[in-house]
């Protein structure tokens, strides 16, 4: 599970620098990074923007826990979708995960 910590990190950011960029508190960060306290949803959203990850992600989903190796083959539709969703704001990725997750469980298979 990545945990908020991971995430900045991963992101190349200190602390302070995830604080200066979001308008985040730095004491705050510090104790949702140490577990005292827990982040609202809104401020999930607003760091996995910053961060660069899923909120799935930064929430422990067991979809983002799935590690994909360089080896794997996209379809011609599955490229087109990561296309369309590298071209939209943090706003319509937001959307689109929405969507994609309400017709995955309307229609998926598992």
């Amino acid at each position: 599970m990545t945990t908020i910590k991971d995430a900045r990190k991963r992101a190349g950011l200190t602390q302070a620098q995830a604080s200066e960029k979001s308008g985040i508190p730095l004491g705050t960060l510090r104790r949702w990074e140490q577990g005292i306290n827990e982040p609202s949803i809104e401020s999930i959203v607003q760091l996995a923007d910053l961060y660069s990850v899923s909120t799935d992600e930064l929430l422990g989903s067991s979809f983002a826990s799935i590690e994909y190796s360089s080896e794997v083959k996209l379809s011609d539709d599955e490229r087109k979708l990561i296309g369309l969703y590298r071209r939209c704001t943090p706003d319509g990725r937001r959307y689109m995960m929405g969507v994609a997750e309400t017709t995955a469980s309307m229609f998926g298979g598992e």
